[in-house]
C-alpha cells in the first residue's frame, strides 16, 4: 500500500519532466477548432515548483529511512544524484556545440564554473545573479536550488531538535523574503523558496507518522505562505517597472516568484483533497508516467540540447519526422545516463568511500 502511494510521486515526477519538454517545444497557439489548446502548456514554472515540493518529501523520507546521517555519506549522495548525470550533459552539450560550429568551441570555462559551484539562474529573467546557466540551457537555474536546499537541510537537520526545526525554517524564510524587498539576490532568493521545497518535508512528516493529511494539519504552514505571498505582493507593487524591462514578464522578476509561490500555495492543498478524494481519476490521468520517472531527471537536464536548440537532424527536411527522432534520442540518452550509467558510477564512489546505499 505505501509503495502504491509513493508511486503517485514517481507518476508526478515522470509528467512534470515530459511536461516541461512539451513547455518549451510547442508553440504557444495550437489551435484545435477554434479553441487555443496551446495554454495549456504554458506552466512550465508550475512544472518546476512541483519538482521542489516532490524533492522536499523524498530527501525527509530518505534521511528518516536512513540511520546513516553524517554529513560525509549525505553528501556524496546527494553530490552523486546531481553531479553524475549533470557532468554527461555537461560533456553532450558541448560536443553538440562543437559538432555545429564545426570545430572546437569555447567551452565557456567561467560559466561552466559557476554552474559546478551551483551559482547559476537565468540571468535574463532575475537581477544580480552570478552565473549564467551553462550554454543557455535555462531550467539549470533550478539545480543551483535544488543543491542548495539539500545543504540547508542538513545543516538544520543536524543541528536543530526535530520539535523546533519548523519554527526555524518558519524564521530564516521570512526573513529571507523581507531582506528580498531591499536586495534580490541568489542567497535570499533560495533560502526564500526553502519554503516551498518545505511543503514537501511537512508532507512527508505526516507520511511517515502514518497520520492523515487534513487541512487543519498544514493549516500553520500555510499561513506562512500567505505571509510571503503578501511580501512578495508588496515586491511586485515596489518593483513593478520591471515588468517592463523583461521581454517575458511573466517569468521574471518580480513577478515570477508570486507566481512560484502562489502556484506551491495552491498545490498544497490540491495534494491533500485529491488525497481525501482517494486520488479519484488520478492512475488514469498521470498513472502512466511512472515508467519516465527513473530518468526524468535525465529528461530535464538534457532536453534543451537534445530537442529545443537541437539542429543535427534537420537534413530530414521534415519538422515532423525531425522532433519525433529528437524526443525518441532523448528518451534513449536520458535512460542510458540515469538508469545505466549513473547506477553504476555511483556504485564506485560509495564502495571507495565504504558507503552503503
Amino acid at each position: 500500500m505505501k509503495k502504491h502511494k509513493l508511486e503517485k510521486l514517481e507518476a508526478i515526477r515522470g509528467f512534470s519532466a515530459l511536461y516541461v519538454v512539451l513547455f518549451h517545444m510547442l508553440p504557444q497557439k495550437i489551435m484545435v477548432l477554434g479553441i487555443n489548446i496551446g495554454i495549456l502548456f504554458r506552466f512550465g514554472s508550475e512544472a518546476v515548483i512541483m519538482f521542489f515540493i516532490l524533492s522536499g518529501f523524498v530527501i525527509k523520507y530518505t534521511w528518516e529511512k536512513n540511520p546513516n546521517k553524517t554529513f560525509k555519506t549525505y553528501f556524496l549522495k546527494r553530490f552523486a544524484r546531481i553531479y553524475i548525470p549533470l557532468l554527461f550533459i555537461f560533456l553532450m552539450a558541448y560536443l553538440l556545440k562543437c559538432y555545429s560550429e564545426g570545430g572546437f568551441a569555447d567551452p565557456e570555462i567561467t560559466t561552466l564554473l559557476g554552474n559546478l559551484f551551483m551559482l547559476q539562474d537565468v540571468i535574463s529573467l532575475k537581477p544580480n545573479v552570478i552565473s549564467p546557466t551553462y550554454l543557455g540551457n535555462g531550467v539549470l537555474w533550478s539545480l543551483s536550488y535544488e543543491w542548495w536546499f539539500y545543504m540547508l537541510f542538513f545543516l538544520l537537520s543536524d543541528r536543530i531538535k526535530s520539535s523546533k526545526l519548523n519554527v526555524w525554517v518558519n524564521v530564516i524564510t521570512i526573513t529571507a523574503a523581507i531582506s528580498y524587498l531591499f536586495y534580490p539576490f541568489i542567497l535570499n532568493r533560495i533560502v526564500m523558496y526553502f519554503a516551498i521545497w518545505w511543503i514537501g518535508v511537512r508532507f512527508a512528516e505526516t507520511y511517515l507518522k502514518e497520520e492523515t493529511y487534513t487541512l487543519a494539519s498544514i493549516k500553520n504552514y500555510a499561513f506562512i505562505l500567505l505571509f510571503i505571498l503578501a511580501i512578495l505582493g508588496l515586491n511586485l507593487y515596489i518593483n513593478f517597472e520591471y515588468t517592463k524591462v523583461y521581454d517575458y514578464p511573466l517569468v521574471a522578476f518580480p513577478f515570477i516568484e508570486l507566481r512560484h509561490f502562489t502556484f506551491a500555495f495552491i498545490a498544497m492543498f490540491a495534494g491533500i483533497i485529491w488525497n481525501k478524494l482517494n486520488w479519484f481519476g488520478f492512475d488514469q490521468l498521470f498513472g502512466v508516467f511512472k515508467y519516465l520517472a527513473p530518468f526524468s531527471y535525465a529528461i530535464y537536464i538534457s532536453h534543451h540540447y537534445l530537442v529545443i536548440e537541437a539542429t543535427y537532424l534537420n537534413f530530414l527536411n521534415n519538422k515532423i519526422v525531425e522532433y519525433t527522432m529528437y524526443i525518441v534520442l532523448m528518451f534513449v540518452f536520458s535512460y542510458l545516463v540515469e538508469v545505466v550509467m549513473y547506477p553504476k558510477i555511483k556504485k564506485q564512489i560509495m564502495s571507495f568511500y565504504a558507503i552503503k546505499f
